[in-house]
């Protein structure tokens, strides 16, 4: 499942049922969460308890928003209206590529990024974080939208945006000052027509946050426990240098196959 993520640069993967009935999903998340707690002879079925939210392929994006909004979920099946079968999935990144602006299909192209040496560790236990971190964080000002901020997310096809920007205190004192928007954000932002607000409103400001030399099964860990998809990896000096993902610790998982 894991080497099925990373090979299609996905975040959930649908498990038809056994029987008659609602497929179910199988979330990059609750993989980390199996390589965590219980690693050895994990299967699809075990992990695929709940049914995947599903709307016909038909319905309006609104319809779609809200589902997401009410279930907090990022992924959703949709079915062919006349046969009922699996159509599709539609994803968080569909939704911010429209509301930015853009197509859909901007955020189903292959993300561009600087080479990264492909790590030799097939076990979660013998790698760090700074082995599979994407370097740089892609940012937006405080003030900007969160019409911008869904618009930077389907360009870069990342699944969260950190707002950074200068705060002046007493004496002229100045600091940086940092959060992050997901692509959940997004889409309960869509749900309450709020796109014009800015994203600084809707940033965590307290994400978790790991330096380069965190082990990787502590960073997956970490993911399970806050129910995170991202961690900040943050340099020696506390200012954000990167992003760990449920896909960068697939990656590890997929190569111990």
């Amino acid at each position: 499942m894991a080497a099925t993520l990373v090979t299609h640069g996905i975040h959930a993967v649908v498990v038809s049922a056994s029987h008659p009935g609602t497929p179910h999903v199988v979330t990059d998340l609750e993989i980390v969460r199996a390589a965590v707690e219980q690693p050895d002879a994990t299967t699809a079925a075990d992990l695929a308890r709940e049914p995947i939210a599903v709307l016909s392929a038909d319905a309006t994006l609104d319809d779609a928003v809200e589902m997401m909004a009410a279930h907090y979920v990022t992924h959703l099946l949709a079915t062919d209206p006349v046969s009922g079968l699996p159509a599709g999935v539609l994803s968080s990144l569909d939704v911010a590529a429209v509301a930015g602006g853009g197509m859909p299909r901007l955020a189903r192209a292959q993300r561009i990024a600087p080479a990264r040496p492909s790590p030799s560790a097939s076990a979660l236990s013998e790698a760090v974080v700074g082995d599979v971190m994407h370097p740089g964080v892609v940012t937006c000002a405080p003030d900007a939208p969160l019409a911008t901020v869904a618009r930077t997310m389907a360009e870069h096809r990342v699944h969260c945006v950190a707002v950074a920007g200068i705060e002046h205190g007493e004496g002229g004192a100045q600091h940086l000052t940092w959060g992050l928007v997901a692509d959940i954000d997004l889409v309960t932002a869509l749900r309450r027509a709020a796109l014009g607000i800015p994203g600084e409103l809707f940033a965590e400001t307290q994400p978790v946050a790991v330096p380069p030399s965190e082990p990787l099964d502590r960073a997956a860990a970490l993911m399970v426990e806050h129910g995170a998809a991202h961690l900040v990896v943050v340099s020696p000096t506390g200012l954000p240098s990167g992003i760990v993902s449920t896909l960068d610790v697939a990656l590890i998982l997929s190569a111990g196959e």
